[in-house]
């Protein structure tokens, strides 16, 4: 939010969409700073979506290692009564002024994002593509979207939302992500690259440069190393503390600061005290590279897919037939 506020000299809202985790002071904080720009911001609790979604498709979200905020984004057609939104993840840093990203005409499109970077066409990850209803050559990043809402409610409610889990969040690995690329497959504008750098190779090239051509009018993507967890000197995590320390978070001494720095360093995976735990690593990497290619991967993925879609087929002819 401070990185948006400082470099965009037009007025903005931000809408907040939370569950029953959003704490009374962290609320009060957030408010707090969008009021110190000048700036507003209002809250949505979704939780009611995710009950709507069930336990199953939460817990499956949960098991690939997601947090189920992931899935708040999908209902922002049935919250928001607007013609278009500006959708960002929250691991995001700002270093443009949004309105560049807003000014963007949409026409038709449903939606707008960043292509993510293709894999092969008989690669695992594009067979996976390939069962949920994705283009490969035209799937984006879900984290920084420029929304046409009274499209995207046209052509997806959220009871579809629900069916479509219902049948794919067995091998959709990127649950939210997927639905979006699937249901409006060929609705999807593509974006130039600078408006969501979302991979560790392009975020570092720039190699901690907030100034450099290209970083200063761009949008930074944490995907790969969060700044509060795994700090690796990008042009991401500068940016990410630069706005933090304006917040009212950042309120804080030099001891607070140095032993919140110090924290950081100790929490992340780069930084450890031990030989064995980097032997330990590296065991992990060696089965990983073994066991998780391409061949097995797609092998064990069109096995599920064809238990599940057999199931589910089953299942829509019971219902049929009642």
């Amino acid at each position: 939010m401070a990185s948006i506020f400082e470099r965009t000299q037009s007025p903005v809202c931000v809408h907040i969409l939370h569950d029953e985790t959003l704490m009374d002071r962290n609320r009060s904080l957030l408010a707090e700073t969008a009021e110190s720009f000048g700036q507003t911001v209002s809250f949505y609790d979704v939780s009611i979506y995710m009950e709507r979604l069930g336990d199953e498709t939460i817990q499956m979200v949960q098991k690939n290692g997601w947090s189920v905020g992931t899935l708040f984004r999908l209902a922002i057609t049935d919250i928001l009564s607007l013609d278009k939104v500006i959708y960002l993840d929250c691991d995001i840093a700002v270093n443009m002024d949004i309105r560049e990203l807003w000014d963007i005409p949409l026409g038709d499109s449903a939606c707008a994002g960043v292509l993510n970077p293709h894999r092969g066409r008989f690669s695992s990850v594009a067979f996976r593509k390939k069962l949920v209803g994705c283009d490969e050559r035209e799937y984006i990043n879900a984290g920084v979207l420029l929304m046409n809402i009274p499209r995207m409610r046209e052509k997806l409610d959220f009871d579809q939302v629900c069916r479509w889990f219902g049948r794919y969040r067995y091998y959709a690995e990127l649950q939210d992500q997927d639905l979006i690329n699937s249901c409006f497959r060929g609705e999807i504008k593509i974006l130039e690259d600078r408006f969501n750098f979302h991979h560790a190779d392009r975020i570092e090239a720039f190699q901690g440069d907030i100034h450099a051509s290209g970083a200063a009018d761009s949008i930074f993507h944490a995907t790969l190393a969060k700044p509060w967890n795994q700090p690796r000197g990008s042009v991401v995590d500068r940016l990410y503390w630069r706005a933090f320390l304006k917040t009212p978070w950042g309120r804080l001494t030099n001891a607070e600061l140095a032993d919140l720095m110090i924290d950081v360093f100790l929490k992340s995976p780069l930084t450890h005290r031990r030989t064995g735990q980097c032997y330990r690593k590296i065991f992990r990497r060696i089965k990983n590279d073994i066991f998780s290619n391409d061949i097995f991967k797609t092998a064990a993925l069109f096995l599920k897919a064809l238990f599940h879609e057999t199931k589910y087929l089953l299942m829509r002819e019971r219902q049929e037939e009642k």
